[in-house]
């Protein structure tokens, strides 16, 4: 109990620091919704993840046999992709990145974007 009781208390700092919730995010329906406002998709992290969590569940309703790991894998490859394609285009904001921070912050989103699959409201999926 005394455990559970402190890991609360240390979670305090994380609802303080948290991102401001009152703009909330879009989810695209359609790959031209992203292509429309391409600079807005990647211009943070939050958006990149949710980009990232769009992608894999494409890719995975094309891909029907995917496991669980294996989502995850995806995941974390198509946030690299999405993040140096911004770094090599010079778009959003990893525009002034070096390859390094661009590989960090890849690994970054794809981590962001495995933990978004449990939500309830992304669970049926972009359109094509």
């Amino acid at each position: 109990m005394k455990k559970f009781l402190m890991l609360l208390l240390l979670m305090i700092p994380l609802v303080i620091f948290a991102q401001d919730t009152s703009e909330q995010l879009p989810q695209p329906d359609s790959i031209f919704d992203i292509i429309s406002e391409l600079n807005y998709w990647l211009s943070s992290t939050a958006t990149v993840a949710g980009l990232t969590v769009f992608f894999t569940l494409l890719v995975a309703k094309i891909w029907t046999t995917m496991t669980a790991i294996i989502k995850q894998g995806v995941a974390i490859v198509i946030a690299l992709i999405l993040m140096a394609a911004g770094n090599l285009l010079n778009i959003g904001f990893m525009a002034d990145f070096n390859v390094m921070s661009t590989l960090a912050y890849g690994l970054v989103v794809g981590f962001m974007a495995n933990g978004l699959y449990d939500l309830k409201n992304i669970a049926r999926g972009p359109t094509i």
